[in-house]
């Protein structure tokens, strides 16, 4: 990929920027589940199968807790009047 395809435009950039400063709780979720997900990919050698089952449960509590943010989020949104 060539270094301009690679970087986006000012217009498509500074809109994922506001968001993110908007809705600090989502960003917050999402910050947390990187980390969780960085972590256990430094640990994944030597996993036992329950290891692994207690991590993908951790996951999906956090993912769970992402996706009901980010909807709260959007129908927030949507009436407040900025839906589509």
């Amino acid at each position: 990929m060539t270094e301009a395809a690679s970087k986006p435009t000012a217009a498509a950039s500074s809109e994922p920027t506001a968001e993110r400063r908007t809705n600090v709780a989502l960003r917050s979720l999402v910050n947390e589940m990187l980390q969780r997900v960085r972590d256990l990919s430094r640990r994944t050698a030597a996993w036992s199968a329950e290891e692994r089952a207690q991590a993908e449960a951790e996951l999906e509590i956090i993912m769970a807790r992402v996706r009901a943010e980010a909807s709260r989020s959007r129908v927030a949104h949507e009436h407040a009047g900025g839906g589509t």
